[in-house]
């Protein structure tokens, strides 16, 4: 795409004054129109036949990374199947399924093997969430070492993610905690072997969970961008706009949740209508590859994970953040003041490897680079690549930090010239026009929406009223208010649609599951 629709978009999501900015929406969505009706999904079926080759290598590559990179763990397998199980059932075996997946967690030890059904699993109880261990106590509480994998069939017979979906979906659960936490550590000190942790197949949306104004046109206060578009804005925490609403909770939860160590792999999923955070992870010893995922519609941040091991041992950290979709990331509140990051290096971890992903409309940036190491010596020795990704419409493809001003911004085409990037950064580019069947696969409401997102914003100010009378007698500043309307914050994303974008672009963003 253009690169003056990123530009475009940068100058709207800052623009908090008392006018509008409006994007060419129209224009750019009826160009995608115009050309899909034409020669474009010819040209890019020529171009995949004509790289047959390098796309099939560039598939399986992807597939086998996601089928082998982890080791199989070896122990007790369990089946979960909410609509078939028992409550009493002990598990082992298709026929004898539980109906609980926190029960079989429970029950589970080390190195054991959760099978789950298609179905909504809430947790004990349907309280709304799952739990390895307690979450913000794995120093306590070390959960244990255990590999999920949903998409089943109620018989076990069939294992297809898209076709039998396994979803972690709360509706009238009021809870605060992950919708999904994983605690996995060794206690301090131990020497033996390291742990492996599989999530494989599962989707985590909070979206029929979260609060927002219900959708109105007419009612710029609902920021609904148009009548295609679910809902209109997400509330935050603190809001109570004057307007009717849908959904239920608005705090802080993360879609997934983990402190863990060893060999750890979280592999196709999606994540969408995350209201803190797709994936928030601290990693120990060992490492975690993010894979062939689906991000949508998260807040704060697609996908952070930290390092938590002594400087000494940072060495012996690494992440694989790679063949993964990510859009529509939004900021922390609805003026677009901070967060709203695709993916972020940080700390704690040697080696970062980000590649053949998708970034696409992220509120703030794509990817961030902003952190650094306590000590130049560890700065100097860590790895951050990030290297052939499709970057597209993003109000900035990478942010990195800078001395004397707040950060910079670089577009794809530079990230060579950005210093803390490397020893790897070639092949980073904007999305080619051709892969027109990536964006036509996204919700083109949710899109269109985006795409002409405006920021309105207004003061007032009144001497003679009660409060800045009173300020005036005591010497006390005077006050004013400020209201800021987003055409568009955080709306809710149509979870089915999600799975339309699984192998859209062969090589780049989340491929077809295997």
């Amino acid at each position: 795409m253009k690169n003056y629709l990123a530009k475009s978009l940068a100058i709207a999501m800052v623009a908090l004054c008392s006018f509008s900015v409006q994007l060419p929406a129209q224009s750019f969505l009826k160009g995608l129109k115009d050309a899909a009706k034409n020669a474009v999904k010819d040209a890019v079926k020529d171009a995949v036949k004509d790289g047959t080759q390098a796309g099939s290598n560039a598939v399986s590559s992807a597939a086998s990374t996601v089928s082998n990179a982890v080791p199989a763990a070896k122990g007790k397998t369990f089946y979960v199947s909410v609509s078939t199980g028992s409550a009493r059932a002990d598990g082992l075996s298709p026929a004898t399924a539980m109906k609980d997946l926190q029960k079989a967690i429970d029950t589970a030890e080390d190195n054991d093997v959760i099978y789950v059904a298609e179905g909504n699993y809430l947790g004990n109880m349907d309280r709304g969430y799952i739990e390895c261990g307690k979450f913000g106590n794995a120093q306590n509480d070390r959960g244990k070492f255990i590999s999920f994998y949903g998409g089943y069939s109620t018989d076990f017979t069939e294992r297809d993610v898209i076709k039998h979906v396994t979803k972690f979906q709360p509706v009238e659960q009021r809870f605060i905690a992950p919708l999904f936490n994983i605690n996995a550590r060794r206690p301090y000190g131990y020497t033996g072997p390291v742990g492996t942790v599989v999530i494989d197949g599962f989707v985590f949306d909070l979206g029929e969970n979260n609060l927002y104004c219900a959708a109105n046109v007419d009612d710029e206060r609902t920021g609904t961008p148009n009548k295609g578009v679910l809902t209109g804005r997400f509330i935050e925490p603190d809001g109570a706009p004057a307007v009717p609403k849908v959904g239920y909770a608005n705090g802080d939860e993360y879609g997934l949740h983990m402190d863990v160590e060893g060999n750890v792999r979280v592999s196709n999923c999606i994540f969408v209508n995350c209201r803190d955070y797709g994936i928030a992870a601290m990693m120990g010893k060992g490492h975690m590859e993010i894979c062939n995922n689906i991000f949508i519609s998260c807040r704060y941040a697609s996908c952070q994970v930290r390092g938590t091991t002594k400087d000494s041992e940072i060495d012996q950290v690494s992440l694989d953040f790679h063949h993964n979709t990510v859009l529509f990331t939004w900021t922390r509140t609805k003026v677009f003041e901070d967060m709203g990051q695709g993916f972020r290096f940080m700390n704690g971890i040697r080696t970062i490897n980000v590649h053949n992903n998708i970034f696409g409309c992220n509120s703030n940036c794509a990817v961030e680079r902003v952190y650094y190491e306590t000590t130049a010596a560890m700065e100097k020795a860590k790895i951050s690549n990030l290297y052939d990704n499709y970057f597209f419409a993003n109000k900035r493809d990478l942010e990195i930090a800078s001395m004397g001003a707040a950060s910079i911004s670089v577009p794809a085409a530079r990230i060579e010239e950005a210093e803390q990037i490397g020893p790897k950064y070639e092949g980073n580019k904007e999305l080619p026009e051709s892969e027109i069947a990536f964006v036509k696969a996204i919700d083109q409401s949710y899109l269109e929406g985006f795409l002409s997102l405006k920021i309105m914003s207004s003061q007032s100010y009144n001497a003679n009223s009660a409060a800045n009378q009173i300020n005036r007698a005591f010497g006390l500043n005077q006050q004013g208010s400020e209201i800021v309307r987003p055409s568009m914050y955080c709306n809710k994303y149509p979870w089915e649609k999600a799975k339309d974008l699984f192998g859209v672009v062969a090589g780049y963003g989340a491929q077809m599951p295997q």
